[in-house]
């Protein structure tokens, strides 16, 4: 009994003492990172710290203009984003070459046709599938971009598809259609265009209209959603040593201590 309650005291210790020591890295990274070496940062601590990107100002986070990027830029960076991210990313370290070089060259292909960043669809992909071409969700979305099946049918006749909603290809291919329409029907804002491509245009009316948050069936949050996106796409530039080409009023960046997100 005596030893119970001992051992309950012991990792009840240990649980706090991890708890300050992620506040106290939290701080110091925000107080220093101006003078910090951000590619480090990226490479190094992104298992255990995630930069969320949040909107200053809900409605002005504008659709930017983005560098022209190679198809090989886009593979070093899912290669970097699966060997040194998140364990849900670290999962799928067994992605073949030939998936990560279709990835990419898919990537590049329909985020210029569709005038999307593609490094923000590159976000949208880690964050919806871990890069996990074959992966379905307990609500129906398939493949990397999480579409779901009867989207998929939809556009299938607009955009010549194949009958496999988790083909690579033709996945990304409808994922970014999907997610530019939805930016350009709520002004070219990026952050409501990544609320929308959650949740639906009728999650961002509801969500303006009522002025709170949003959670689907499995409690998420659609709003927290779009930031941990806007976040992957701000490291993204700083894996590729890129300068983020978003205006830096229009966002503050937050850090937050993580562990197996």
């Amino acid at each position: 009994m005596v030893r119970g309650k001992f051992f309950h005291i012991v990792l009840s210790v240990i649980m706090a003492l991890i708890l300050i020591g992620s506040f106290y890295v939290e701080y110091t990274i925000q107080r220093n990172w101006n003078v910090m070496d951000h590619s480090i940062m990226v490479s190094f601590l992104s298992p255990v710290i995630s930069r969320t990107l949040k909107p200053t100002n809900l409605d002005n986070f504008p659709n930017y203009a983005f560098p022209v990027l190679r198809v090989e830029e886009i593979d070093k960076l899912i290669k970097t984003r699966i060997d040194k991210s998140t364990f849900k990313v670290a999962m799928n370290k067994n992605l073949s070459d030939k998936d990560r070089e279709t990835i990419s060259v898919c990537i590049i292909q329909y985020s210029y046709l569709y005038h999307v960043d593609p490094l923000l669809i590159t976000a949208v992909i880690e964050q919806e599938s871990g890069f996990n071409p074959k992966v379905q969700s307990i609500q129906g979305a398939v493949g990397l971009m999480q579409i779901m099946p009867a989207l998929y049918n939809e556009l299938k006749p607009q955009l010549g598809l194949s009958d496999d909603p988790t083909s690579i290809c033709d996945n990304i291919k409808a994922g970014t259609f999907y997610l530019s329409k939805r930016i350009q029907r709520w002004n070219d804002n990026v952050y409501w265009g990544l609320v929308a491509y959650f949740a639906g245009d009728g999650g961002v009316a509801k969500i303006k209209e009522q002025g709170k948050e949003l959670y689907d069936k499995t409690g998420t949050s659609t709003q927290q959603y779009a930031v941990a996106i806007l976040g992957k796409l701000y490291e993204n530039y700083l894996i590729l040593n890129r300068e983020f080409p978003v205006p830096a009023n229009t966002y503050s960046i937050n850090f937050v201590v993580r562990f197996l997100q």
